[in-house]
């Protein structure tokens, strides 16, 4: 079972679609819960942008509050951060079993482009499968079409689908 739990401002909508895409890509029950604050502690005022790592803590303490959870996948509509990195859009702790998503650089708005509902789609379940894929102990793929090969540019994550390859889908 897979527990989606929006942190802030995330639509309603945004969180159907992954509910119910999650639920075909991983053949598991996937529970949509109603929005939280974020972890103030999460904030970094220099940086103007959100501790990713801070989040995942806040994750697991959620997720242990919880029966008969397999996963807990956050989606924050903020923009990350993680140690020793200028942002992340998305970050996954396996012994945890939690992940946290961000939309906010998945927008084509955010680089001046119009806004593309499908496009911004397919983005959040990528990541989405991406990090959740972490939280099961794979790593990256060399393979580009698979969903968990590491997307240096949002340019790579519009090109690798949104299924694992059949190398990872054994692991």
């Amino acid at each position: 079972m897979i527990h989606l739990l929006p942190l802030g401002d995330v639509s309603e909508a945004t969180l159907q679609f992954l509910a119910s895409s999650l639920q075909r890509v991983f053949d598991l029950p996937v529970i949509p819960h109603d929005p939280v604050d974020l972890p103030p502690s999460s904030y970094d005022p220099e940086r103007r942008q959100y501790s990713s790592t801070q989040i995942l803590k806040s994750l697991a303490r959620f997720k242990s509050s919880l029966t008969q959870v397999e996963r807990a996948l956050g989606v924050v509509a903020v923009d990350l951060y993680a140690a020793d990195l200028n942002f992340v859009l998305g970050e996954a702790d396996s012994r945890e079993g939690v992940a946290v998503i961000s939309i906010a650089r998945l927008k084509p708005e955010f680089y001046g482009l119009p806004p593309d509902e499908a496009l911004l789609h397919q983005r959040i379940l990528k990541e989405a499968v991406h990090e959740l894929g972490h939280t099961y102990g794979l790593g990256h793929c060399p393979d580009p079409a698979c969903v968990m090969h590491f997307s240096n540019e949002l340019k790579e994550t519009d090109q690798k689908g949104e299924s694992f390859c059949p190398e990872c889908a054994l692991l």
